[in-house]
C-alpha cells in the first residue's frame, strides 16, 4: 500500500519537474525549426570586376522561423553594389571599411528557402598582391541565438 502511494504521489510530481525543465530549456534553433544560413560565392574574383555572393536561409523543420535576421559583413576593399531578396524580405547595406548587409526574413516558412544575391566588386591598389577574404553570415530569429546559425567562407581577390 505504501508503494502504491509513493507510486500515485511520485509520477505527477515527476511530470510536473520535466515539463518545467523543459519548458527553459536551451535550444540551437527555433523549437520546431531546423535552421541554417550559407554563402556561395566565387573562390577567386578579379580585381575590379563585379561578381556576386548568394546567401540562403533555409528552414527544415516542421514550424515557421519567426522575427528572422541575416547580416553579413564583406571586409575591405569588397563593397556591394546592389542587393535582391526573395519576395516578402528586404535588405538594407552599407559600404565604409568593408561592407555590412542586413537582411530581413520576417517569417520564413516550414520547409521553405529564401536567398539574398549581393552585387559585389573588389578593388585592389596597384601593385597589391592578391588578398584571401573572409565573407560571413549569421541568422538570428525567435529561438536562434548569435552565433548559433552561421556561415563562413573566403574569395580570393586577384589583381
Amino acid at each position: 500500500m505504501t508503494t502504491s502511494v509513493r507510486f500515485r504521489l511520485g509520477v505527477p510530481v515527476f511530470l510536473l519537474v520535466g515539463f518545467l525543465a523543459c519548458k527553459h530549456s536551451d535550444t540551437t534553433t527555433a523549437p520546431g525549426a531546423i535552421a541554417s544560413v550559407a554563402i556561395d560565392t566565387p573562390s577567386t574574383v578579379q580585381s575590379g570586376q563585379s561578381f556576386t555572393i548568394d546567401v540562403s536561409a533555409v528552414n527544415v523543420g516542421i514550424n515557421n522561423v519567426h522575427n528572422g535576421r541575416v547580416e553579413v559583413t564583406l571586409p575591405a576593399p569588397l563593397q556591394v553594389t546592389s542587393v535582391g531578396a526573395s519576395a516578402g524580405t528586404s535588405a538594407t547595406f552599407s559600404n565604409s571599411a568593408g561592407a555590412a548587409i542586413v537582411w530581413t526574413l520576417n517569417t520564413l516558412d516550414s520547409n521553405s528557402q529564401s536567398r539574398l544575391h549581393i552585387g559585389t566588386t573588389g578593388t585592389l591598389a596597384p601593385g597589391t598582391a592578391a588578398q584571401t577574404l573572409p565573407l560571413s553570415a549569421t541568422m538570428t530569429a525567435d529561438g536562434i541565438r548569435p552565433g548559433q546559425a552561421v556561415a563562413q567562407a573566403t574569395v580570393q581577390l586577384t589583381p
